[in-house]
């Protein structure tokens, strides 16, 4: 049985019927293949049940595929094998990868109007090979055009200097000559975490008037390719993530060049993780 509403499954054991619930992201993904008769793989947490509308349910951690007889063959709608082997290839065919991490300006603490544009202060990216060999850093402070005078709040989040920023920021003209050169020369994927950074940096062309270089860029929003690998129901934090693989405590410091090595570190454990998968379970069990 199926009831999409209550996003809850049922399936005919031996001797009666269990049921199992889905995440939001998960019925987002799968709905469309969830019909009477198709065979589905679950691994799923048999320690917990809830109450899901009428029935008592476990929580699915991850569908390992979904089928159903044809007249001649199986057709396989999912299968996570194949889809995990599609993303290694093609982050393994990746040649230049730029690891991209801006801070950005934040309204006072007393604002609370509308409209605020943010704008970058901070560029961190390290640019590596596809074998995470780095070749080229780069960690500049950037001078906003609107929100000229940092407010407190963005000091003493960010830990920033003033007097650091004031002596050494460069101006945005700088950054983008910089930036596009680094893009002409090694036609990088960008690695970001989440979409701000590259939203921010779109907006920047506008704020600056400058001529996009969104058709020089390829993006890659890791966060988004976590979430679904290991089939998450929110966005996994950066560090918590990179504190996870690597046993750390958490020590985010919101520095542009440090969040780029962190993200950096996670794309690249992430990658073995794909066809290893010895995360798996720990990093379902953190994010939680």
């Amino acid at each position: 049985m199926i009831e999409l509403d209550q996003k809850v499954i049922g399936i005919k054991t031996y001797k009666k019927i269990e049921f199992f619930y889905f995440y939001n992201s998960q019925m987002n993904t799968f709905k469309r293949y969830l019909y009477q008769d198709n065979f589905i793989d679950i691994v799923y947490d048999d320690e917990k049940l809830q109450k899901k509308g009428r029935f008592l349910a476990h929580p699915i951690s991850y569908i390992n595929q979904i089928s159903a007889l044809g007249k001649n063959d199986i057709k396989i709608y999912y299968d996570k094998a194949t889809v995990s082997k599609s993303l290694y290839s093609m982050l393994d065919s990746l040649d230049y990868l730029m690891f991209l991490d801006l801070e950005m300006t934040m309204p006072s603490y007393q604002y609370s109007g509308k409209g605020y544009v943010t704008e970058m202060i901070q560029a961190g990216f390290i640019i590596c090979d596809q074998n995470f060999n780095e070749i080229y850093r780069y960690d500049k402070y950037i001078k906003p055009k609107i929100n000229t005078n940092l407010s407190n709040r963005t000091i003493e989040f960010l830990k920033v200097n003033i007097d650091d920023f004031n002596n050494n920021a460069i101006s945005y003209d700088e950054f983008y000559d910089e930036f596009n050169s680094i893009l002409y020369k090694y036609h990088p994927a960008i690695v970001v975490y989440g979409r701000n950074d590259q939203l921010v940096l779109s907006n920047s062309y506008k704020i600056n008037n400058k001529n996009s270089l969104e058709s020089k860029c390829r993006f890659i929003n890791l966060c988004q390719l976590l979430k679904n690998f290991y089939e998450l129901k929110n966005d996994p934090g950066l560090f918590k993530v990179y504190n996870t693989y690597l046993s750390h405590e958490d020590n985010q410091v919101h520095d542009a060049l440090d969040d780029s090595y962190a993200t950096k570190e996670v794309f690249r454990i992430f990658k073995e993780d794909i066809k290893d998968k010895k995360y798996v379970d720990i990093i379902r069990n953190n994010m939680a």
